[in-house]
């Protein structure tokens, strides 16, 4: 018997002048109308970043954090790290633990203890210092050429007069609305009545709205130190979270002058250095540059890639997380050495449960006799990217997040707070558990690869830790396999973490048997297209003096606009 199965796409776009990739359509829009008016490509994913923060608050927005590489045409730019902070009155004891594991399936080694009540994900003690405004800022400041106000009008419009509810969202707040109904502010916003708005309902957020309207007009200092940031730290104290107006006025963003470097084949790469997931796909990448993927038939390249993802989650897992608390040089990950001493433990016969390797030795740090215990994973629920490139060639690779969201939103603010506390491992005694202002382990992979001081591909994805194995495959895609951006977006694709491998069935069943036969212990995805198992990358290319789209078709609606 023959079932027919759905076919997904998406319309690549061609521009000469400038591209924005935005996960909705009126964010793509909102951006490439900045390019058009003068600005730059950093112009376009502020303004953007903004929107998009009011188009789907839920996964992102001025609550959270997020990264950025910025790439300028001939070869400046750099690197800004946003991520969110744990509170000053943090500990790693401040959660109560069950006895249950929070996360299982492809990285069941490195599960942990799942939090009472979910104390960790959900409500005021899950909220974490957000980054967003701080990191966004800077950027501009550093690298744009609109004003603050210029870049957040487009947002404050968005959330005043409001707009359709995209589908997406709306099957979100349907699939949590017990978390919702816990907050009478946020009942306020995301229920009708008492019930889950619905699918192009007329959304608008006018505390969002005045909100915006404030740093717009006072600048960064009115969410850290002002009235935006007295708002939501009084009503999280009122309720027992931790955030206080001290955690907001230290908050900094990280600008890194110089990004994460890396190459991959004849491409040079930059990255967002430390706890995120740039140090593991540059490891990744390094790993499979020892191997001609262009000669192997698929089955056997998919199991080089699963094996190589295997052995970067191990180390991920077992070493990286705010390096200022555990000493960790992430970047050490990222040597390239060090990556051709961890393909060499790959059989390309058969499957293995690889250990952590011994990164030290390839940096200037020496291992502390004390390393604390293998930090685990964290479960991630949200995020988005953005990605622009203007006709000066400069690019942009931006993604931010919520994590998650806490359900919680400050009466007077608007704004969905992060839940970025279940970044930690909440057991003490690991390389990621939780202290005062840890930056915790994440999973952003902002990315672009440029030859020549040319922006070569741009990209990001949005999927929690389903994001690095996904940005992976894009560029092997791209470079390697020669497809296009979006056919690259639209090929069959793999998850893997530290142990079994989840595979498209599209790859067909001679290659899953040759997965099995290596040892490999598959799973497939449902299948139930809305169930979509793996990430949604999404960038830009150059190709001659052309900017292509690449998208990806499935899960949250994405969509290019360009001139």
């Amino acid at each position: 018997m023959k079932l027919s199965r759905p076919v997904y796409s998406h319309e690549e776009i061609v521009a000469k002048s400038g591209m924005v990739v935005a996960q909705h359509r009126d964010a793509a829009r909102i951006g490439v109308e900045v390019l058009q008016k003068g600005g730059n490509a950093v112009d376009a994913a502020i303004t953007t970043a903004f929107a998009t923060g009011v188009l789907l608050p839920i996964w992102n927005g001025i609550g959270g954090g997020g990264l950025m590489v910025v790439h300028l045409n001939g070869g400046g730019g750099g690197a800004i790290d946003f991520g969110m902070q744990a509170p000053g009155l943090s500990h790693a004891e401040m959660f109560e633990l069950e006895n249950s594991l929070s996360v299982q399936g492809p990285s069941r080694r490195f599960s942990y203890r799942k939090v009472k009540d979910n104390a960790n994900t959900e409500g005021y003690t899950s909220i974490a210092i957000p980054g967003t405004v701080a990191g966004l800022c800077s950027a501009l400041e550093k690298w744009g050429t609109i004003s603050l106000d210029q870049a957040i009008r487009p947002a404050i419009s968005l959330a005043k007069n409001g707009f359709p509810l995209p589908r997406t969202a709306a099957l979100t707040l349907t699939d949590r609305y017990e978390l919702l109904t816990r907050f009478e502010a946020t009942r306020h916003i995301y229920l009708n009545n008492g019930a889950p708005l619905k699918v192009g309902q007329k959304f608008v957020q006018p505390d969002y709205a005045k909100t915006l309207e404030r740093i717009a007009n006072r600048g960064p200092d009115e969410f850290y130190k002002g009235e935006t940031g007295a708002r939501m730290c009084d009503d999280t104290t009122r309720n027992g979270g931790y955030l206080r107006l001290e955690d907001l006025a230290q908050y900094r963003a990280i600008v890194h002058d110089e990004p994460l470097r890396g190459q991959y084949r004849d491409l040079n790469i930059s990255a967002v250095p430390g706890p995120c997931a740039g140090p593991t796909a540059l490891q990744i990448l390094n790993i499979l540059n020892t191997f001609d993927l262009q000669s192997m038939n698929r089955g056997d390249f998919l199991h080089t890639l699963i094996e190589a993802v295997k052995l970067a989650a191990v180390d991920r897992f077992t070493y990286m997380g705010d390096p200022a608390i555990n000493g960790f040089p992430c970047d050490a990950l990222a040597h390239p050495e060090y990556g051709q001493a961890r393909a060499a433990l790959i059989d390309l016969t058969a499957a293995t449960e690889f250990q952590a390797g011994d990164p030290w030795s390839f940096s200037d740090t020496a291992r502390p006799q004390d390393f604390p215990a293998p930090a685990g994973i964290s479960p991630d629920e949200g995020t988005t990217h953005i990605t622009t490139a203007d006709a000066n060639g400069n690019a942009v690779a931006l993604t931010q997040t919520n994590l998650g969201f806490s359900g919680v939103v400050n009466p007077g603010v608007g704004v969905m707070m992060n839940n970025a506390m279940g970044w930690s491992c909440p057991m003490p005694g690991t390389a990621n558990s939780i202290a005062p202002f840890t930056r915790a382990l994440n999973n952003m992979t902002p990315m672009v690869l440029h030859r020549d001081g040319q922006a070569v591909l741009a990209l990001g994805a949005s999927g929690g830790r389903r994001i690095w194995p996904a940005v992976v495959q894009m560029v092997l895609n791209r470079v390697d396999f020669k497809m296009s951006l979006q056919n690259a977006m639209e090929h069959p694709r793999i998850h893997v973490e530290s142990d079994d491998p989840t595979i498209d069935p599209r790859f067909g069943k001679d290659i899953l048997d040759t997965l099995k036969h290596c040892g490999h212990r598959v799973t497939l995805p449902p299948q139930e297209w809305v169930l979509w198992p793996f990430a949604e990358p999404n960038g830009i290319t150059r190709e001659g003096n052309e900017w292509k789209s690449g998208i990806t078709p499935m899960a949250k609606p994405t969509h290019a606009a360009g001139y």
